[in-house]
């Protein structure tokens, strides 16, 4: 598989709701789009829970590419498409997909963008990939638009987070004073569908 650096995502309403008719239509209409695209690793469509719109696709690319790039991608009209530059990796890769990922979008002010930054990768991250059923964090930095930051987990447990490991890993004083700070936060569970 091709190392990505880039990161294109796609919130959508498909025009089908169940998941055999949602992965024709992805396989047939998206995938094969996106797949000829210059620099594009990989693609991954999610069922994204409790929140509209109600599928995302997620699009690894080789390097970013640029907002006008990434809106062309989009398999519908009505479709929110953001691009992203990799900023850290954390964890491990496993040669199977799992099964969920949670996104967190954010913005913060500019004048604790350094903080914020050292925050995620000196303390959050590494702690959130010891709990059980976290296997990797990716933070990804906007190309344009807001929110400004992404961060992604791959999990093999939906609810890996609540459990008692994820509440202790998110308790410090640290995170709490810059959990205070997030603005235009928005946070989705969800689950994969396929993988192409």
């Amino acid at each position: 598989m091709t190392e990505s650096a880039g990161l294109v995502t796609l919130r959508f309403d498909a025009p089908t709701a169940d998941d055999t008719g949602l992965l024709t239509w992805y396989r047939t209409a998206q995938a094969r789009h996106a797949s000829k695209q210059p620099g594009f690793a990989l693609s991954r469509l999610y069922a994204v829970e409790d929140a509209v719109p109600r599928h995302l696709m997620w699009c690894e690319t080789e390097a970013p590419v640029t907002a006008e790039q990434a809106a062309a991608w989009a398999p519908v009209a009505a479709c929110e498409a953001m691009s992203f530059q990799l900023m850290r990796d954390v964890g491990r890769t496993s040669p199977a997909d799992t099964p969920w990922l949670y996104i967190v979008h954010t913005d913060v002010p500019d004048d604790i963008v350094e903080e914020y930054n050292a925050w995620y990768d000196r303390e959050h991250l590494p702690r959130l990939v010891t709990v059980p059923g976290v296997l990797r964090a990716r933070r990804y930095a906007a190309v344009a638009g807001h929110p400004q930051y992404l961060t992604a987990y791959a999990l093999t447990e939906r609810d890996a987070f609540s459990s008692p490991a994820g509440l202790a890993a998110r308790k410090t004083p640290w995170t709490e004073r810059m959990r205070a700070l997030f603005s235009n936060t928005r946070r989705l569970t969800c689950r994969l569908v396929v993988a192409y």
